[in-house]
This record gives C-alpha cells, structure tokens and sequence, in this order.
C-alpha cells in the first residue's frame, strides 16, 4: 500500500539529507510504506485458503499434461485391479481345495473314536465274562468261602456289573435356537458331581454315567463342552442310572441341593432334566484298579510251633465261624 503525508520543513531536510546529502530545500516528497493489513482487509481480498489455491494449480498442471497422464493412471488401475482378482481367485481355490480335506480329517477322527469306543465296550464286556467263568469255576472246586469274600470286595469296588430296581435320569442341554443363541455351556461337570453325590447320599449302590460304571476312584471333568467319566466322553444327552430302593432314593434325592440346582436350570434355561424309577436296571463292569507300586502285604510265619492244646481252640472258633459265614440262600 501507498501512502502519502506531507512533512514538515525539518524533516524534509533531515530526510533529504539522509537520502542524497543535497536537498535541504522545502519542497514535498513522497514516502512509501508496506505495512502489515489487518485481518479484515486479508479476509477481504484473500478469501481462499492458501491449500485450495495450492490443489488448483496442481489440477491444472495435471490437465495441462494431457491424455497421456490419464492413460498411464487409467492402466496402472487396471493392472492392480487383476492382481486383486488373481490373489482373491486363488485364495477361492485353495479354500474349496482345503474344505474337502478338512471335512474327511474329520470323519475319520470321528470313526476313529467310535471304532475305539466300541472296541473299549467289548473288552470291557470281554473282560466282565471272563471274571464271571472265573468265578463260575472257582465255586465248582468248591472254594465258595473265600469267593464268596472276593465277591463282595469286587461288589464294593464297582467291578462287577449288577442289576437291579433303581433310578434313571436324563440330563441335556438346553435346544439351541435363535430366541436362544446361548443355550450350551449351562450343565457343567461340577453340576454332574453334586447330582452323583446326592444319589449316593440317597442310597444308591450302584451308578453310572453315560454307560460307564462309577468307581470310588471315578472322576468327573469337562473338557470343552463334553462331559468326561474317568477320562472317556459321554455325549449328549446324559444318561445317569442308579441301583438301589427307587422309592426311597427318589424321596431323598428330590430334597437334596443337586436335585433343586437341577430344577432351577430347567425353569431358567430349559434344559432337559427327566427322572424315572426303573424296575430292572443294567449297570457295566468297571475297569479295576492298575496298581502300579501298591502290593499286598506278605503272610507272616510263626516264630513258634503252637502246641496242640493251643492249636485246638482256634478250630472250635473256626468251626463256629464257619457256620455263621454261611451263605443264607
């Protein structure tokens, strides 16, 4: 910007001094000035952003370079839309190709575990026949005391299959639909085990779950969503029987806290909980026990010969053991 003002006599003086050393006469001049506007009169004459001024040259410069420039933009868009599609087509293929393979990986693991299972059931079946030819021969030479002891023991320890009136009940998870996206995951290992804990406590001699045979050592966790006995699955849904007086076991077990848990998820998430009295029930044998470091103690051997007046005594107690040992039956 120009601006004009006039100046006083001194001041031309000492100016025309500074500026040519000769003018000290009074005679007018002109001073230019560039000062800074202010923000109004910026607004005012520069009402485009700088940026925007910027990307128009940038515009022009680009149309100025003619056909060309969209030419070489135009391929370079085109060959990387192909590159998108071959990657997208082969990664199409190699999905396809893997789906098939996956699907018959896992039917074989599945006829796998089934082909084992099956081959578990029949040596257990197997090995329950063979105890019971065992003891079938045992009683014809006659030693029906002592199996008699055995069979108890066995009875105790669940290794024997039994029969009998008792309990059967069905548990299942909750249908899974879309009002109910979230229906598995509701019966948890640690609900089976309050439930078996309440049939023994109801009176129950026997139990077993999803066909295999409790043991006092059993084990009840869950891996996933499957239920594992003893370290085998047992799928869905499970089938939970129990020997023993059913009137008085169904009695009992109603006001137990398995029971009422049990009760609570049918109301809440629909799950599947029947419970029947059965008049013939069909438990399995159970595996024994390996044992590994656990021995039976050695028969002690007298450090004496006991004399015959001694030895007497203990036959007549024999004897009368014996008679009282007597099967009823």
């Amino acid at each position: 910007m120009v601006e004009q003002e006039r100046s006083t006599p001194d001041e031309k003086r000492a100016d025309a001094g500074r500026a040519d050393g000769n003018r000290t006469d009074g005679t007018t001049r002109i001073v230019q000035r560039n000062p800074v506007p202010s923000l109004l009169e910026s607004l005012n004459r520069d009402y485009l952003d700088p940026g925007y001024a910027a990307a128009a040259k940038r515009k022009a410069a680009g149309n100025a370079a003619g056909p060309q420039g969209t030419k070489s933009r135009s391929i370079a868009l085109v060959v990387a839309c192909v590159i998108l599609g071959l990657l997208f087509g082969i990664s199409a293929v190699n999905t396809e190709d893997n789906e098939p393979r996956a699907e018959k990986t896992r039917s074989a693991l599945l006829e796998d575990i089934e082909r084992a299972e099956q081959q578990q059931s029949a040596l257990a079946s197997s090995a329950a026949e063979l105890a019971g030819q065992l003891r079938a021969t045992q009683s014809d030479l006659g030693a029906a005391g002592p199996l008699e002891t055995v069979a108890a023991l066995e009875n105790a320890g669940q290794i024997t299959a039994v029969t009998g009136q008792g309990l059967r009940i069905v548990i299942n998870e909750a249908p899974a639909d879309a009002s109910n996206p979230t229906s598995g995951g509701v019966i948890l290992d640690r609900d089976v085990q309050l439930l078996v804990n309440d049939l023994w406590a109801s009176g129950a001699e026997a139990i077993s779950i999803g066909g295999v045979r409790l043991q006092p050592r059993s084990a009840i966790r869950q891996a996933g969503g499957s239920i594992l006995v003893d370290n085998r699955p047992v799928f869905w849904p499970i089938t939970i029987e129990a020997v023993g007086d059913s009137s008085g076991m169904q009695v009992k077990l109603i006001g137990s806290p398995g029971y009422g848990r049990f009760s609570s998820f049918e109301q809440l998430y629909d799950i599947e909980f029947d419970m029947t009295a059965q008049n013939n029930l069909a438990l399995p044998a159970g595996s024994g026990a390996d044992l590994l470091f656990a021995r039976p103690p050695a028969a002690a051997t007298p450090e004496a010969p006991v004399s015959a007046s001694v030895a007497a005594e203990p036959a007549a107690t024999t004897g009368e053991s014996g008679q009282n040992a007597e099967p009823t039956g």
